[in-house]
């Protein structure tokens, strides 16, 4: 399969409802599911045995997020695994599908906002972060139309762009404005307008439809130019040290019968990290392969410094106590916890420092 043809066919694979109904949303390719999945009208796959796990994202990898799929694809057979990105991995466009899909039994790792990962635990359901996905990012608090302080968001007329509870979008937009010194919180914005991908609130923003939005920046930089008096109003590398937007997680029993498989799986994306940070041509690569829109060559290259500069791939594992316990408190802020939770218990250190040890033995 070329390289345009992998992208198209692994960033336009968008379940609708559940994971046994798959759509392509603008794609010449017909879908075809994912290991473990029945077509339409056929009797239901095998369940997964686990030698091969199923992912499912909770949203189509940007430039930042790319390690996951590129592990998968590139490094997997370093680690002992059968896997491709082709058969193991279901993308969504949404923090809230894949933890059905996880807790329905039809993918083994789900890698989705931590907000969604910590509301599942508040719901009783026993979800262990295990492995980073992207920590720190370059999402943005973008504004138009002279929207240019954080205080317009609370003004009835300002239309501002976020995801539902529990979504990427709306703990970083907390975060951002807790790390800017507003006291208020997104509860308290009037004119929410509920966009759940960042690539939906980036095309509302480009046409005017918004006036504040939370997007990435290589986003932000390739609309910016359609937009009335474009704006970076607020950074989240910049205003949200121990911020982790979204991580993997599986649950707890699984991880308990499997961790050196989801280690080594673990292991593929922390190897792929280390590669990507460390050169700019394989990460432009990375990028034209797996991502659907990829940047301007300017607007990555700014990317790749901020990389170098914040910790947005954490390949020390990362996920550490302190950032959790940051995330609880921030998630209790935004109203996607109302109990108190122990940053302990989130996280599966075993498994972890076992992918930690794997991806640094010599290739």
């Amino acid at each position: 399969m070329s390289s345009r043809s992998r992208r198209s066919r692994v960033t336009c694979l968008i379940a609708a409802g559940t994971i046994s109904a798959l759509v392509l949303a603008g794609c010449g390719e017909s879908a075809e599911p994912s290991t473990g999945q029945a077509e339409s009208g056929t009797e239901s796959a095998e369940p997964n045995t686990g030698a091969s796990p199923r992912i499912v994202l909770g949203s189509k990898p940007q430039a930042s997020q790319v390690p996951l799929v590129y592990g998968v694809g590139e490094d997997a057979g370093d680690f002992g695994l059968d896997m491709s990105v082709e058969q193991n991995i279901t993308i969504f466009d949404d923090h809230i599908d894949p933890v059905k899909t996880l807790l329905s039994g039809d993918a083994e790792v789900m890698a989705t906002s931590v907000s969604a990962i910590l509301d599942a635990r508040e719901q009783g359901e026993d979800v262990k972060m295990f492995c980073p996905y992207v920590s720190m990012d370059d999402f943005v608090l973008a504004g138009a139309g002279g929207v240019d302080t954080v205080g317009q968001l609370f003004e009835p007329s300002t239309r501002v762009g976020i995801d539902s509870p529990g979504g990427a979008g709306a703990i970083v937009l907390n975060a951002m404005l807790s790390g800017v010194g507003e006291p208020r919180d997104i509860d308290e914005i009037p004119n929410q307008q509920i966009i759940e991908s960042s690539s939906a609130r980036t095309e509302a923003w480009a046409t005017g439809q918004l006036d504040a939005t939370v997007i990435h920046d290589t986003q932000y930089d390739g609309a910016a130019q359609t937009v009335n008096q474009p704006v970076l109003i607020a950074t989240l590398y910049e205003n949200a040290p121990g911020f982790i937007k979204v991580a993997q997680a599986a649950p707890a029993q699984w991880l308990e019968q499997n961790r050196e498989l989801a280690a080594r799986y673990c292991a593929t994306t922390l190897r792929a990290m280390k590669e990507l940070k460390a050169d700019f041509g394989v990460f432009r690569a990375a990028v034209d392969e797996y991502v659907e829109e990829p940047p301007s060559e300017e607007s990555l290259r700014e990317l790749f410094d901020l990389i170098q500069k914040y910790p947005f791939w954490t390949e020390d594992g990362g996920l550490s106590d302190d950032s959790i316990k940051f995330m609880i408190d921030i998630a209790s802020e935004s109203g996607v916890l109302t109990q108190p939770m122990n940053a302990a218990d989130v996280v599966d250190r075993e498994t972890l420092n076992r992918a930690v040890e794997l991806a640094n033995m010599p290739e």
